[in-house]
């Protein structure tokens, strides 16, 4: 979800309507795919301003697979995944020995289209068989499709491959849980848990399993451990995500809370300070800011922080509420999800 907050608007610069961008004349040479169009209203200035450069670079060099890669990373990174994908696309077609941009193409289309998606993947996959996550994701779309077997199969390749990774099987546990097949879905779920205890999604499936088995006792227990660990989580897969440096304060918050959780205190604490500086009223970022003071025991800083806050939104009665918590001596406050 894109924040709200202290936005900007540039459909003068970057006109609401496609430019497409036409191949040299050549016959009847089709016309290269328009760029997309960027809607900016309530886009964060940074943001904005990295996207408005990256299209421009576009519609400079149409040509260049780069350039598409660029505008398509920072799209992905943003959340724009209908345009990263188009982007992805268009970079695949001028540099189709690279298996990335389907790989990145898929993963964008993944929430809306599981059979393009699906296509994707397989493409990159010529180039990657022997990379277990590819195998992972192509198996979670057609699992979406409803093509159990093949995803299976795509599951065990995993597996295979990376024994060490919990993916695979909470991916099977998954599968097994939507065809009814209970005692299998505990079993792979058991062994994915193995793997990785804190799987967050392998307990809340576990506990349907074991439901449904008549294993009253155990499926409260994985219930209530789904329901205390932490509901965002991030894979390790290092060809999904783009190295795009974090903008805006709500990609910096992000970061920051991922920096937090691996223990990198001082990079957090940068983050969260980066993200005020650059919108002042995106209020996840002053929380978390106040949570890792608090927690470092820097209370006056952050009561000053939270202080701050109800003065530049005074209307706001969640900050209002957090000042009195800390003023009142709670020394954290409640978590928000990313």
């Amino acid at each position: 979800m894109r924040s709200a907050g202290r936005s900007v608007v540039l459909a003068l610069a970057f006109p609401l309507v496609l430019v497409p961008l036409a191949l040299p004349a050549c016959g009847g040479a089709p016309q290269a795919p328009a760029v997309p169009e960027l809607t900016l209203a309530g886009v964060e200035t940074e943001v904005a301003e990295a996207l408005g450069a990256a299209r421009a670079a576009v519609m400079a060099a149409p040509d260049s697979p780069k350039a598409w890669s660029t505008l398509a990373d920072l799209f992905f990174a943003h959340d724009f995944k209908p345009d990263a994908a188009r982007c992805y696309a268009r970079a695949g077609e001028l540099d189709p020995a690279s298996y990335l941009w389907p790989y990145r193409q898929g993963w964008s289309l993944l929430a809306e289209d599981p059979a393009a998606a699906a296509a994707a993947f397989e493409r990159a996959l010529v180039s990657i068989e022997t990379y277990a996550p590819a195998h992972v994701v192509l198996a979670r779309a057609l699992a979406r499709l409803g093509q159990n077997d093949e995803a299976l199969a795509h599951y065990a390749r995993a597996a295979e491959l990376d024994p060490t990774s919990a993916e695979p099987h909470a991916g099977t546990g998954l599968v097994h849980l939507a065809m009814g097949d209970y005692a299998a879905a505990r079993t792979a779920l058991e062994a994915a848990l193995a793997r990785n205890p804190a799987h967050v999604e392998a307990h809340a499936a576990l506990a349907q399993a074991c439901l449904a088995l008549g294993q009253d006792k155990k499926a409260q227990q994985h219930a209530e451990r789904a329901r205390t660990l932490p509901q965002t989580r991030r894979e390790a897969d290092a060809y999904a995500n783009p190295n795009v440096p974090p903008l805006g304060a709500r990609a910096r918050t992000s970061h920051g809370r991922e920096l937090e959780r691996t223990g990198r205190v001082e990079d957090a604490l940068a983050q969260y300070r980066a993200a005020l500086a650059s919108n002042p009223d995106y209020y996840l970022a002053r929380r978390s800011l106040a949570n890792l003071l608090l927690a470092r025991g820097e209370r006056e800083a952050a009561l000053e922080l939270l202080r701050e806050g109800v003065l530049s939104n005074p209307s706001f009665e969640r900050v209002r509420k957090d000042l009195e918590r800390v003023e009142g001596g709670a020394n954290s406050l409640e978590r928000d999800e990313d």
